[in-house]
């Protein structure tokens, strides 16, 4: 697995100097009248925008939704909203969206008045999904339904959460249309409304559903169990990594020969300890001399064995690459790497942070506290027993296990990003001297490395279904 990690990943050190992501800030084109007819105090940009997991029914992370909390995009009149959607679309192209659509579908929150603009964006059909808002006090009318098809024979494709729209007639002629439904479980009007959605499944068969903020074991239930739960494709919220699945005996005694290597790179035992755990694990030995002699390392002669190819490598090196492998077995579950994702994506934001700073050592340590970070999530146990083994820089540990130090910052930030906690976004970035379109970017960057990162494994997340 991960075939590609010694240009992405090993190598990232001789790039230090020159990888800082600063986004340029273009500002958007808005239409002369609207301008004038719909005067608005906004932003050249959104700051942070919320890019949260959508995972499929084996737990695997297939998209992400597009959204922004801001008083800005709420209680406004159409033409309002249809400035504020193009800001929106400004910022995501500022943060490169185009490059993760390559590897994940993208769910964006748009108005009805801004169906006029959708295909002058430009985002790939086939990755793009629109949520179509409707706003407090706007009415749906049949006038909207052509103009929709032809959006839909363009290649365009849609998803509404029927709890806004109700039962007319023009809304029940708008969830044909849909690709997706949604079930907000988060909406204050959803659960008064559950008759009609269970009677959407029967009446609209073929279309499938997504269910957001999915933050009790009962509403998971309710997904997985209940009459219907078929429709469910997708799934969005923050109980799914509280119901991940537990690794099983044969990954974990996999990963116990893994912890011990590390424990003796981090000991600096000799070469001949290091080669004979490698010896009881002749997966683990193929793995890593598959790797070693892997066509990016442009080797002139073949590597056969464990002392030659730690010389090729260095001890740092093989760390970071045991590192990730602890993530991996030869029968992934969807629970697993959606932990592996959140794991790389923590570790390369906040590698990036350090590059921003300067320092080059600390960038490396970074790495490894956000890396390490779910260490016991996927290992079943307390994180403190399972750093043990390894034996870590204190700043890291500290940061890890107690949450202090030069570290715990960085790490908070990014959590913060995970959660879309704006506040505590904006409270952090100023204390660590970060502008939120940088966080924005860089953050972003980290969510597209770790695609990259995971495309180039041998298992994939199956997002032609989405």
């Amino acid at each position: 697995m991960l075939k590609k990690i010694l240009g992405g990943l090993l190598n990232r050190g001789e790039q230090a100097a020159t990888t800082v992501v600063e986004a340029p800030v273009a500002p958007p084109v808005i239409d002369d009248h609207l301008s004038r007819s719909a005067p608005l105090d906004l932003p050249q940009t959104l700051g942070f925008v919320s890019h949260q997991p959508i995972q499929d029914k084996s737990q695997r992370i297939v998209a992400y939704e597009f959204t922004v909390k801001d008083s800005v995009s709420g209680n406004r009149n159409s033409a309002n909203r249809r400035t504020f959607d193009r800001l929106l679309f400004s910022t995501l192209k500022n943060m490169n969206i185009f490059r993760l659509l390559t590897f994940r579908r993208a769910f964006i929150h748009v108005s009805l008045a801004s169906l006029d603009d959708l295909l002058a964006q430009e985002l790939p059909a086939s990755s793009t999904i629109y949520q179509l808002d409707l706003l407090e006090g706007e009415q749906l009318t049949e006038d909207l339904l052509p103009q929709l098809d032809a959006l839909r024979s363009a290649g365009l494709r849609f998803a509404v959460e029927p709890a806004r729209y109700g039962s007319s007639p023009a809304a029940l002629a708008l969830y044909q249309r849909m690709d997706y439904l949604v079930l907000d479980f988060a909406a204050p009007n959803t659960r008064a409304l559950f008759p009609l959605l269970e009677q959407l499944p029967q009446r609209y068969p073929h279309i499938r559903w997504l269910a957001r903020n999915i933050n009790t074991a009962e509403e998971l239930a309710l997904c997985r169990r209940a009459q219907d739960s078929d429709r469910f494709a997708l799934l969005h919220g923050s109980y799914l990594s509280v119901a991940q699945t537990r690794v099983s005996q044969k990954e974990g005694a996999n990963q116990g020969r893994v912890l011990e290597i590390m424990r003796l790179l981090r000991a600096n035992a000799p070469t001949t300890e290091i080669e004979a755990q490698f010896k009881l694990d002749s997966l683990l030995l193929f793995k890593l001399l598959r790797f070693v002699n892997s066509p990016v390392n442009g080797l002139s002669r073949k590597i056969q064995t464990i002392e030659d190819g730690l010389m090729l490598l260095g001890r740092s090196a093989l760390f970071k690459w045991l590192s990730l492998l602890l993530f991996t077995s030869e029968n992934e579950s969807g629970a697993t790497l959606s932990l592996l994702e959140k794991s790389l994506i923590r570790a390369h934001f906040m590698e990036e942070l350090g590059i921003i700073r300067g320092n080059k050592l600390e960038a490396e340590h970074l790495f490894l506290t956000g890396m390490f970070s779910l260490l016991g999530d996927l290992l079943s146990m307390p994180l403190a027993e399972a750093l043990e083994p390894l034996d870590l820089p204190f700043m890291i540990s500290d940061a890890l296990l107690h949450n202090k130090g030069l570290f715990a910052m960085p790490l908070q930030l990014a959590q913060a990003c995970e959660q879309d906690d704006n506040d505590t976004i904006t409270l952090l970035a100023e204390a660590m001297s970060v502008d939120l379109d940088q966080v924005n970017s860089v953050y972003m960057e980290a969510v597209v490395w770790a695609q990259e990162i995971l495309s180039e494994s041998e298992v994939q997340s199956n997002v032609e279904s989405v």
